[in-house]
């Protein structure tokens, strides 16, 4: 048979062979989509994956590649920012189930030793994880890692120690989803103090709320009350101890932020409260805070019954 011949006889077989792989690759796809969507309708799926068919079928058929059902599939892997990631203890399950030795050692908040043995060997070999290393790389800051540092660093320890055992098995995974987590900024929280928002602070140092107002260099001499003149030193008084005493407001930013509510603008400053502004205050404070005539106890006449 002739070089040509030969040739001509293998190019059929292989081209194929790489066809029909690709083939049974896209049924199985086509397959594991038809099955999420009927799961991610149910509760029997995590939250991260309820109404989201697209992102099941990746995790389904990413747990498939290790050998793990549907089900088993979407409790294994989470949806980390569009990636399907392992567990660490998913990564430590398949080195296990694949014959090799993984065990945590030894565990604390400070410090976690995870010892693993690759299938056949006899030497073991360790994996040391602690939280002066997570603090280096700036995770211990991250809240996962304030609330419950010993798992995390055993997460740490596990996922290492289960690639270096089996990394066949694994398929070369590069990160667990604790790993991918770590990675993902800390999302920013906003924390809202009634409805009114203040104005940034000023640079410069102000003075504490329940600091008197600094008398005007020259007294007006107008007779009747002017709509713009400041808030008076005993006002300013009078409104720090009806806050602090009344509503039980002692912090200076709470005050403040009540203030702001009340007159309807930001007010970042008691300098900025009116005369008459105060007036209207205190007179709304006295009548929240007086009883009223059913609240005011019967007298006593001492009438014998």
């Amino acid at each position: 048979m002739t070089e040509l011949a030969v040739r001509q006889d293998n190019a059929p077989a292989t081209i194929p062979q790489a066809a029909a792989g690709l083939v049974e690759w896209a049924q199985a796809a086509q397959a594991a989509h038809t099955l999420a969507r009927s799961l991610v309708e149910t509760a029997f799926v995590p939250q991260q994956y309820r109404g989201k068919p697209a992102e099941a079928t990746a995790a389904i058929l990413a747990g498939a590649e290790l050998g793990l059902n549907p089900l088993a599939s979407l409790r294994a892997f989470d949806n980390i920012q569009g990636t399907a990631a392992p567990k660490a203890i998913t990564l430590r399950a398949v080195a296990q189930a694949n014959g090799h030795d993984v065990e945590v050692a030894e565990e604390s908040d400070s410090k976690v030793v995870v010892e693993y043995r690759r299938k056949g060997a006899d030497q073991w070999r360790t994996v040391t994880w602690t939280i002066q290393q997570a603090r280096d790389l700036g995770l211990t800051s991250k809240d996962n890692w304030k609330k419950q540092p010993k798992s995390m660093l055993v997460a740490r320890a596990t996922s290492e120690a289960s690639r270096r055992v089996a990394s066949d098995a694994l398929l070369g995974i590069p990160y667990s989803s604790e790993e991918l987590q770590d990675e993902q900024p800390e999302p920013t929280r906003q924390v809202a103090r009634k409805t009114v928002q203040r104005a940034p602070k000023p640079v410069a140092p102000e003075p504490e709320f329940d600091e008197p107002a600094a008398p005007p260099q020259e007294p007006v001499k107008a007779t009747a009350e002017r709509v713009e003149d400041p808030i008076t030193p005993k006002q300013l008084t009078a409104l720090n101890a009806a806050l602090s005493n009344d509503y039980g407001l002692t912090d200076r930013d709470d005050k403040l932020t009540y203030l702001s509510g009340e007159l309807g603008r930001d007010i970042a400053s008691s300098k900025e409260i009116t005369k008459v502004e105060a007036s209207r205050l205190l007179d709304a404070i006295k009548a929240q805070t007086e009883p009223t005539e059913d609240e005011l106890p019967e007298p006593d006449f001492g009438e014998s019954s």
